[in-house]
């Protein structure tokens, strides 16, 4: 065949979704959310000190957990946004680690708080989350059911969500 024929015209290959497009999705929809939480948060560190409670490690816990906590929120959403799902998994879950040993210091001193609503609250944020981090970061660092591990990672922060929306819905219905 000489360089003047031409073939005909082939159908172009339909384009195809991402495999895992409602992980990526939910996890950036996480990550936003946890990022504008970080940075929310981080004006903290460059005001005044002494309204972080705590001297020594366990103020020192509660400060590396303010100034972590956008920085992987942050990762996390650019890992989702690129496409490196497990990546993004990982760095969701770190910072669930990381609010995990936010609370430390506070269980060290007061113990753990077992009433009112406070009786479902702990366990699930001392116990469950750090649990549920752990395997999401097992699982996304062998590559091995990520929707799985992607919902580990985003359950903290979707729990979080539903308690502030269940509060605003108490103080509009009750009063404050």
């Amino acid at each position: 065949m000489n360089s003047t024929t031409t073939m005909p015209d082939a159908a172009p290959a339909p384009i195809r979704p991402p495999r895992l497009l409602g992980l990526y999705l939910l996890l950036i929809i996480v990550a936003a959310i946890e990022t504008f939480e970080g940075l929310s948060d981080a004006p903290t560190l460059f005001g005044d000190m002494s309204k972080i409670p705590g001297p020594g490690l366990g103020g020192a816990i509660i400060k590396a957990y303010i100034a972590s906590h956008p920085v992987l929120a942050l990762a996390a959403l650019i890992f989702a946004t690129v496409g490196r799902l497990r990546f993004a998994i990982m760095a969701l879950a770190a910072l669930a680690l990381m609010n995990w040993l936010n609370y430390m210091p506070s269980v060290v001193l007061h113990g753990l708080d077992f009433g009112g609503l406070s009786a479902f609250q702990t366990p699930v944020q001392i116990i469950a989350f750090p649990l549920m981090a752990a395997c999401a970061i097992a699982l996304a660092a062998r590559g091995e059911r990520l929707g799985l591990a992607t919902m580990l990672a985003s359950i903290p922060t979707l729990f979080n969500v539903a308690a502030v929306i269940a509060f605003g819905i108490s103080v509009f219905l009750y009063g404050f």
